[in-house]
Formats: C-alpha cells, sequence, structure tokens
C-alpha cells in the first residue's frame, strides 16, 4: 500500500454530504450515509484516482464546534486530527441551507492553518441552488465550487482543481513507488459490540486512531489502517460490533455495520475476534468464528479486558483457557491471548503473532513431506469407512493450494471416507507441521480408474 501518498481531507458540519461526496469520488459505497447527522464518526481512509495522480481521500464526521456531547466531541477530534496531517482541505457546505453560523466557525477555523482549503457548495441541484453559491464567498475561502454528489454533477470538475493544487504543492517531496519488500497483511478486527475492538486498534497503532467509547455501536465504517511493522504492511480493519438484527428501522445501522463486517471478513487474511473476558461467550462470537473459518481466514481470539479480572493467578487463566476451549472445540488450532487495551498487555506479542499465522497460512509442504506423513497415519489408525460400500484406500496426499493450506486427498472410487478420520489426518498434520491459527481444507478426490492416480 502506497505510504507516501497526498492527504486529501473531506470536512464540514453534519449532514452536509461528506460520505456522499466520499463515495462518489472514489466511484465505492465504502461510507455509510444517511440523513441522520453523526453517521460518520471515526476518519475513513480510501485511494482515489484521477488523471494519473493518486492520493488519499479521508472522509470525516461532522465538526460540531459547541457540542458537549462524548461522542460528538471525539468525532470532531478526528475530524480535526484529519485536518492537521491533510495537504488539502475540502469543505463542504450546503447550499440549500446556505451559510449557517457552524460554517462561518469553521471557515475562521480553518484559515488559521493555513492548509490551502477548496470550498465546495454541495446540493446545488439545479439552476436556482447553483446561482445562490455566490452567497459563500462571505465565507473568504476564494471560489465556491458548486456540485451535486449526490447525482455527480461537477464532482469531475471538482476533481481537476484537487489534482491542479495537489501539484502545486512545494517543499514536499514524495517518492512515487511503493514500499519496497513488504508483505502486505490483511487484518480484520471483529466481534461483538463494546468489547474494545477500537482500544485493541489504538493500542497497537499508539496513537487515538478510532473512537473509543462505553456506549454501543460506537464503529459505523470500517476502517483499513495501513501499519508498518517489521518487514510486513498490515492493514487493519475495525469493524464495526456484530449482534443480533433487529426489525426497528432504528436498526439499520446496525444492519449496514454487520454486513461490513461480514465483507470485511472475506476480503482478509487473518481476524482478530475480540471477546469481552469479563462477560459470557455468546452465539455471536460462534458466528463470526464460523464466517471465518468458511472464508478460510486465520484466527486469533483475543480475552480483552483481563485487567478487569481481579486476584488473577495461572489458576485463573487455566479456569477461562477451559471455558474458550469448551465454547469453540472445533477451533483448538486457534491462539487464545488474554489482552488488556488498557495496559497494553500482550499487545506487541499480537503483532508478532499475528505474522506468525501469515507465514503459515502461506506455507507449502513437499511430497515428500506428505507421504511421509500419510504412511505413518494410516500405519497407526487404518482408514474408517463412511457411507460407501468398498473399504476407503487412500492413495496420496498433495497440497494443491496456500492461503488456506488447501490439501488433495486421492483414494479409490467407490468408498467413502468417515468424517472423523478426516479430522484426524488434519491433526497430525498440525500435530507434525504446526498451522497455528490456520483452518486447513481437505478435500476429497476419487479415483475411478489407475490412470487417475497421480
Amino acid at each position: 500500500m502506497p505510504s507516501n501518498l497526498y492527504k486529501v481531507a473531506i470536512v464540514g458540519r453534519v449532514n452536509v454530504g461528506k460520505s456522499t461526496l466520499f463515495n462518489k469520488l472514489i466511484a465505492n459505497k465504502k461510507a455509510i450515509t444517511s440523513n441522520l447527522a453523526g453517521t460518520t464518526r471515526d476518519r475513513n481512509y480510501a485511494v482515489c484516482s484521477w488523471r494519473d495522480m493518486d492520493f488519499y481521500l479521508i472522509d470525516t464526521g461532522g465538526l460540531e464546534r459547541q457540542s458537549k456531547d462524548e461522542i460528538d466531541e471525539q468525532i470532531s477530534e478526528q475530524a480535526m486530527i484529519a485536518i492537521k496531517e491533510a495537504d488539502l482541505i475540502l469543505f463542504v457546505v450546503d447550499t440549500k441551507n446556505g451559510i449557517m453560523p457552524n460554517d462561518i466557525e469553521l471557515a475562521r477555523m480553518l484559515k488559521k492553518y493555513k492548509t490551502k482549503t477548496i470550498l465546495v457548495a454541495n446540493k446545488a441541484d439545479n439552476a436556482t441552488l447553483r446561482q445562490s453559491v455566490a452567497n459563500f464567498y462571505k465565507l473568504n475561502l476564494d471560489e465556491p465550487w458548486p456540485i451535486s454528489a449526490a447525482s455527480g454533477t461537477g464532482t469531475g470538475d471538482l476533481l481537476d482543481e484537487v489534482v491542479i493544487n495537489l501539484k502545486k504543492i512545494k517543499n514536499k517531496k514524495r517518492k512515487k513507488e511503493l514500499v519496497p519488500n513488504l508483505q502486505e497483511i490483511k487484518v480484520a478486527i471483529v466481534g461483538k459490540p463494546n468489547v474494545g475492538k477500537s482500544s485493541i486498534l489504538n493500542a497497537i497503532l499508539g496513537e487515538k486512531r478510532a473512537i473509543v467509547s462505553a456506549i454501543p455501536h460506537t464503529t459505523r465504517d470500517s476502517q483499513d489502517i495501513s501499519f508498518k511493522y517489521k518487514d510486513n504492511q498490515i492493514v487493519f480493519v475495525d469493524t464495526a460490533g456484530m449482534r443480533r438484527q433487529s426489525n426497528k428501522k432504528s436498526q439499520t445501522f446496525e444492519k449496514l455495520s454487520v454486513d461490513q463486517s461480514i465483507k470485511s471478513i472475506k476480503k482478509s487474511d487473518i481476524i482478530i475476534l475480540v471477546t469481552d473476558v469479563s462477560k459470557k461467550l455468546t452465539w455471536q462470537d460462534k458466528h463470526i468464528i464460523n464466517e471465518a473459518i468458511e472464508a478460510g481466514v486465520g484466527i486469533i481470539m483475543l480475552a480483552n479486558k483481563w485487567d478487569l479480572i481481579p486476584e488473577k493467578d495461572t489458576a485463573t487463566v487455566n479456569q477461562f483457557e477451559t471455558y474458550y476451549k469448551k465454547f469453540f472445540p472445533f477451533i483448538d488450532w486457534a491462539p487464545l491471548l488474554f489482552t488488556s487495551a488498557t495496559e497494553k498487555l500482550r499487545i506487541s506479542r499480537l503483532l508478532s503473532m499475528l505474522v506468525d499465522i501469515y507465514k503459515e497460512k502461506n506455507r507449502t509442504l513437499s511430497d515428500n513431506a506428505l507421504d511421509k506423513l500419510l504412511k505413518k497415519v494410516v500405519k497407526k489408525h487404518k482408514p474408517s469407512r463412511g457411507k460407501g460400500t468398498n473399504h476407503p484406500y487412500i492413495y496420496n496426499l498433495k497440497q494443491t493450494y496456500t492461503n488456506p493450506p488447501t490439501f488433495a486427498l486421492k483414494m479409490n472410487f467407490k468408498a467413502d471416507l468417515h468424517d472423523s478420520y478426516l479430522r484426524f489426518i488434519e491433526n497430525n498434520l498440525r500435530y507434525k507441521f504446526g498451522f497455528v491459527g490456520t483452518p486447513l481444507k481437505i478435500k476429497v478426490v476419487k479415483a475411478q480408474n489407475t490412470k487417475d492416480i497421480k
């Protein structure tokens, strides 16, 4: 992932259409949009390409300068971070509503930063509204650009202006090449609401990168965040909390967030399942794990908020390990870490574990190594028959894919292996070769004749 692109921040008060503009410019519905204030909360990054130039576009939440609400304050804080790191700012106002007091205050604030600011007059959906954008000259931010983010009118001209201004930036020499020799590991941070996903992310990054709050469903958009660790580029996705859906219209955000979380799992190499160790595990946790197994991604389980457990000792750890293993008996290969985001407990171990699992997912075993293993397995326990009419005979075991490691087990045609024997083979593969945190897939292939045996 490019680490040296220019950054363009989209800012403004609530409900002016920042996320709609963000989605339109990147040609992808990456940010959740609605007419309700506070839909966007964290900073949302995406690469925008226009006229042979790539740059980061940053969507931000609405800036409410006078609000005393905890979430509003953190949203504003995230927006301010984006403003400070931006090379160029798109200040979005609402043409239909005209100049609002908050627009005036934000315009004054942006001038103090002396970062080039383009005034974007959104919702100029007809000729009358486009003529009215002249009123925004009063903000003293040069010429307002009339656009309609919803329809896309004027967005091409706006992008032209963005590229022109980025090319004018001086004293910021940037190399165009990608960071060399870095392998990219995609990691989704998933879990139920309020288990500490954003806190874990912040602890890893060492900065207040995502909004943290005790209010469930604080995170709504999935955030792609690139983080360099040794010789690896780790891309974190801080997903929204997943829980049972409600038929109430008020839960629309929750449904969209869950959909994004599932999509994030499917496009990741590894997931970090964050759980609250002070509370019981539920069916939602199993649902997340099942999605990950189905997608073939690596798994790390975090028993977070370990600091809330009083008077801990070795027996306490053993007790919780037993509880987690009984609840997830089908993934005893997934490592379990007892973490505390607030105390940054075992965070460095988590990072090294991500790299280890990624290597395991991409590991390739030789035919010779698998032949030796198969002979030992069959000698230890002969293949048990399933529903087939003939006794099963296994010809060979070969690895066909990586990420996740996938194996083809070739056997005689009119026979079936019992499921327990496939698990027996998998357990022996793990015992011999490791594959920590990595799902394995074993596919049975029937040989109809001797020509099929290779």
